[in-house]
């Protein structure tokens, strides 16, 4: 049975066990969870590749371990249809038990949601999330559900693929974070390596700062002074208009952690690509930390926004159904008529990293229409 009819299947399974009182662990995993690793490749019934109830380091006792060549590659921790996934104790366990068994990856479902984890990142527990997939979600694409689950597929881990995505999300997440940290902070070296590699005009080394405080999204350091204006040109001249973009709409400010901070990420590598492509379109793109979305202003005029959610992000671009080419109507629609957060017309829901060089083009038409 292919992966599809396994979710349909899946999903009926599920309805019947909640109506009964039959929704516990022991059948979750025999109708629910066992039949997606069966789709996914990992065969149940061979001992070579799935193994029950595994011993783990404390005397416990995990639920599956999947196997590649006979060494274990993915431990799969069961909770019934109703278990809380949020539940911190839950999520520490399935880590902890593949972590100190030296397995890279681990998965935790109820079977409806599947988080999966890389045991061995350096952040905290709950950072440590490559991405989650809901199949009760109807807002996210089955397709794209689809896309994510194959990433525990047997092939997947056999091949190294899931191994590149980590490396990718987590590793370019870690990548940016030094460069904001050192952009916050550059020692004197750093900066005349740029200079060098800037060559001329020469530019000053408080000027240099202050665009990698822009450029990498890092932190101005405290007790930093803000450039001082040019003095007039001589009494009673009108004051210059400044320099730059014009400020977008006045509102509160929120922080990046407030938006980003309990996702898992493989959704904050999705908006941190989006927001790194939207930054370099111009110099005149400037971009507001709002409660409840992130706006891209050139100018005065927003052309897109981004709400951050915790399976996908929503981009909202400032265009119309007739000028949004390409058209993908497995993740896009008019919202015209719809209520959202933010601005811009046309929502377009960004689920997986193979679909970022098509919303790369869409904010760069909706830039370029403003």
């Amino acid at each position: 049975m292919g992966l599809l009819e396994t979710i349909n299947d899946v999903l009926a399974t599920a309805k019947k066990l909640k109506a009964s009182t039959a929704a516990n662990e022991a059948n979750t995993k025999a109708l629910m969870i066992e039949p997606l690793l069966g789709s996914l490749g990992w065969n149940p019934i061979d001992l070579d590749i799935v193994e029950r109830e595994v011993k783990v380091f404390d005397g416990t006792f995990l639920d599956y371990a999947l196997k590649v060549a006979g060494d274990a590659r993915l431990y799969v921790e069961a909770k019934s249809v109703g278990g809380n996934l949020d539940d911190k104790k839950f999520v520490a366990q399935a880590i902890n038990y593949a972590n100190n068994d030296g397995v890279l990856w681990c998965v935790l479902t109820n079977g409806l949601r599947y988080r999966v984890y890389k045991t061995n990142e350096p952040v905290a527990m709950d950072q440590k999330l490559l991405f989650e997939v809901d199949l009760t979600d109807e807002t996210d694409p089955l397709s794209e559900k689809v896309k994510l689950l194959r990433l525990v597929s047997r092939d997947a881990v056999e091949d190294g693929t899931l191994d590149a995505f980590g490396d990718r999300v987590f590793t370019d997440t870690r990548v940016r974070k030094a460069l904001s940290e050192l952009a916050s902070d550059p020692p004197d070296p750093v900066l005349s390596i740029i200079t060098k590699q800037m060559g001329h005009p020469a530019v000053s080394s408080q000027a240099l700062r202050r665009s990698l405080v822009r450029v990498l999204d890092g932190t101005a350091p405290s007790g930093a002074q803000p450039a001082k204006p040019l003095p007039p040109s001589g009494a009673g001249s009108a004051p210059k208009k400044p320099v730059g973009p014009a400020a977008p709409p006045k509102g509160e400010e929120h922080s990046l952690d407030h938006h980003l901070g309990n996702k898992s990420a493989l959704i904050r590598e999705l908006w941190e690509e989006v927001d790194k492509h939207a930054l370099s379109l111009g110099a005149d793109v400037t971009r507001r930390i709002r409660k409840q979305y992130i706006g891209y202003f050139r100018g005065k005029k927003s052309f897109f926004t981004a709400e951050v959610q915790q399976r996908r992000v929503l981009v909202y671009l400032s265009l119309n159904a007739q000028n949004a080419k390409p058209w993908n109507d497995n993740v896009m629609r008019d919202a015209s008529q719809i209520g959202h957060f933010g601005m811009g017309d046309i929502e377009y829901s960004l689920v997986t990293v193979d679909q970022l060089d098509e919303v790369s083009a869409l904010v760069s038409l909706a830039y370029n229409s403003k």
